[in-house]
């Protein structure tokens, strides 16, 4: 019986204790390391920084597909943008929350 292949987790950048340059700075090193198409997850405490992410993900093509608020934080969800995709097909959208 074969085993299921196991999915390399979601890398995370915490900028919660970032002011919005650190968050960004460390979103640009961590996406500049990983595959066009690639998921991450960007942590952020306040509204300022959240608004700071789609605005940086929208200049730069990358596309935001999921967003939520727990525990304080938003977690959101960011797909890299790449010469092979097309937005609508990485699921372009900016959830309201």
């Amino acid at each position: 019986m074969a085993e299921a292949p196991t999915a390399e987790p979601i890398p995370i950048v915490d900028g919660t204790s970032k002011q919005c340059t650190g968050i960004i700075a460390g979103l640009e090193t961590l996406l500049r390391r990983l595959p066009d198409g690639a998921t991450v997850v960007a942590l952020v405490a306040d509204v300022p920084s959240r608004i700071e992410v789609h605005a940086w993900a929208e200049r730069k093509g990358h596309s935001i597909t999921a967003e939520r608020k727990e525990a304080g934080r938003f977690h959101i969800t960011l797909v890299k943008a790449g010469h092979g995709l097309r937005p609508e097909a990485a699921g372009r959208a900016r959830p309201a929350l």
